[in-house]
């Protein structure tokens, strides 16, 4: 009798694991990391802020590395370390890293480069760790030409000034409105 006891309880033992396994296999498919970035082209302009973005759906506290890749040859590639998570592994203090989770449960793990250097142009890789490790390349293409720079801001101001002007107009023209209106609560009133 006890012998049957114990074979019935390892079998409910065996069968709470496979179940358990099986669970485990189809949660665990449904939740692979996967980067969703829709840019890998970035363009910035020297002195300027470069922000690449890497963005990860079910990332799972699963850990991100960014590095620069520099590409010797065709199987050669050498990797500087940047960021593993928001653990910094750089000494330049023009890379930071930014981590943000919205709505939809996805991780922006974003590198920014500061005061942008013609050396800072090439690519970069957001690398996630799982049983299938994924990455994404990103290339970031620097260019000087403080010419066009210049007209870009002159061309951003004078839309500023438009725009004020703009308001400004608008303001006066609600103001004779409201100005015309209290005129006609007054002649009603005293009619």
């Amino acid at each position: 009798m006890e012998y049957k006891q114990e074979t019935i309880l390892i079998w409910k033992i065996f069968i709470c694991l496979l179940f358990f396994i099986i669970n485990i296999n189809r949660i665990s498919a449904n939740s692979e990391p996967k980067i969703i970035s829709t840019q890998n082209e970035i363009i910035a302009y020297v002195n300027h802020t470069a922000k690449l973005s890497c963005i990860i759906q079910n990332r799972n506290q699963r850990h991100v590395t960014w590095s620069r890749v520099h590409f010797m040859n065709e199987t050669q590639k050498l990797i500087n370390l940047l960021y593993v998570d928001l653990l910094k592994y750089t000494s330049l203090n023009r890379y930071h890293l930014t981590h943000l989770v919205d709505k939809d449960n996805r991780d922006h793990l974003n590198l920014e480069i500061r005061q942008i250097h013609l050396s800072d142009q090439g690519y970069y890789s957001c690398f996630v760790t799982a049983i299938k490790p994924i990455s994404e390349i990103f290339h970031l293409k620097v260019i000087d030409n403080t010419r066009n720079v210049s007209l870009a801001l002159r061309s951003t101001l004078d839309i500023q000034q438009e725009k004020k002007e703009e308001i400004n107009s608008l303001l006066s023209l609600i103001n004779i409105s409201i100005s015309n209106i209290f005129l006609m609560i007054i002649l009603i009133l005293i009619i």
